[in-house]
């Protein structure tokens, strides 16, 4: 008994730490760039675009300037070479040759800038919550950590969307194009030669680079992280007033996640999406929790036009009448460990209570895959931790676990869902 006290009063610590001081703050506003897919993959550079001291900075810099410049050569002379093929026209964009020279640089840039860069570190990038996993880290290792992100993330995009290679989750996230036809060669030169029209306006050295990954993911129409938003707004509006006036008191779990299932064929929801939607319906019905979040994107078959969370939201108010004030949907989430990981996110952005257990609730199949210690592994290797702790498989259907505040961080090793 007295150890399990240790435990949750230092998770409570834990939490207030990270929400009062290194961490995420609630009552911290996101900055916009105007595209909200270039905001979740990555966030440091809208606070550099939208913080003209350090975007100063950062363009003055003679090495990063001549990088800069090769780069935009590049896009003019590919508009008149005979270069056709993907990997001629999209090799020089990626930014692993140049790790070594950026990672030394961007160190110096910071030395000599300390003053200015601490200041949007510690006034948006760790009050933002998107890079909460690096909270506990020095200024200078965080910010390292987070351009990283940056780079990694644009030869992601670049790989997968570009060149086609089968990345993480090829079945569903794959470029839409054959890359080796002549039609798919035909539309990358047209795109090279585009971008060189607007590179007059390209004046940090990361420019041409995001351009070519943010006209890739357009060209395939991977548009996912922006699609329905902003969710309180709009398909979560009237849930998202009625958290404000929940007393939580009444409730033993502060909500049901309710991970999708999409169908093979193309049909708006599966049978084994109703199943799962059964589950939770019985569950909410019982008293269990306040709030359904049914959780899952765009997804299958390939290039679907229905989403997870939507049609499970629609099938829960026809079949049970559950009101639309009781269901959060997270329409975002691509996979199982997403699921859980983006309904906490909404969970902690939305105010619901998190030192409260929740439930994961579900088919049998996916209970007992989810419950079994492989499923905590494929977190940990994919997402770098697990979005939940204390978890407890409590029937065929049920799992109950705490939410963790890493579910707010954002990263691009999956740019459909970062």
């Amino acid at each position: 008994m007295k150890t399990k006290l240790l435990y949750t009063l230092s998770i409570s610590i834990l939490f207030i730490i990270n929400v009062a001081g290194q961490g995420y703050n609630k009552s911290y506003r996101l900055l916009s760039s105007g595209d909200l897919t270039v905001d979740k993959n990555f966030y440091l550079i809208t606070v550099i675009e939208k913080t003209p001291e350090v975007k100063t900075i950062v363009s003055n810099n003679a090495t990063l300037k001549s990088l800069l410049q090769k780069k935009v050569e590049v896009l003019k002379a590919h508009v008149t070479d005979t270069c056709s093929h993907p990997v001629s026209l999209l090799s020089d964009f990626f930014w692993k040759q140049d790790t070594a020279t950026l990672a030394k640089e961007l160190q110096m840039v910071y030395a000599a800038n300390k003053k200015a860069f601490d200041k949007i570190i510690d006034g948006h990038l760790r009050p933002s919550g998107y890079y909460q996993r690096f909270v506990g880290l020095s200024n200078e290792v965080l910010l390292a950590k987070a351009w990283n992100q940056c780079f990694y993330g644009m030869d992601y995009i670049i790989n997968q969307f570009g060149l086609g290679k089968k990345m993480r989750y090829p079945h569903i996230d794959s470029a839409s194009y054959v890359v080796t036809s002549r039609s798919y060669r035909i539309m990358l030169k047209d795109l090279v030669a585009s971008l060189n029209e607007s590179s007059k306006s390209f004046d940090v050295f990361y420019k041409p680079s995001l351009a070519v990954a943010m006209q890739l993911m357009q060209a395939n129409d991977r548009d996912e992280p922006a699609r329905l938003e902003p969710l309180e707004k709009g398909i979560n509006k009237a849930a998202y007033e009625q958290i404000q006036k929940t007393d939580w008191k009444k409730y033993k779990y502060a909500v049901i996640v309710l991970p999708g299932a999409g169908p093979e064929l193309h049909i708006p929801i599966g049978h084994e999406g109703k199943l799962h939607c059964d589950a939770a319906a019985r569950s909410y019905l019982a008293g269990d929790a306040p709030f359904i979040i049914p959780t899952g994107g765009y997804c299958y078959p390939f290039k679907t036009i229905y989403n997870e969370a939507v049609e499970m939201k629609k099938y829960l108010m026809e079949k049970y009448n559950i009101p639309a004030s009781a269901i959060i949907a997270e329409p975002q989430a691509r996979h199982t460990t997403t699921n859980i990981r983006n309904s906490v996110r909404l969970m902690i952005r939305y105010g619901i209570p998190v030192d409260m257990p929740s439930l994961f609730v579900t088919s049998m199949s996916q209970t007992k895959y989810s419950a079994a210690g492989s499923f905590d592994t494929r977190n940990i290797r994919e997402l770098g931790y697990t979005p939940y702790t204390r978890k407890k498989q409590l029937s065929n259907h049920v799992i109950e676990f705490y939410p963790v505040m890493e579910c707010l961080h954002m990263d691009p090793y999956d740019p459909l869902d970062p």
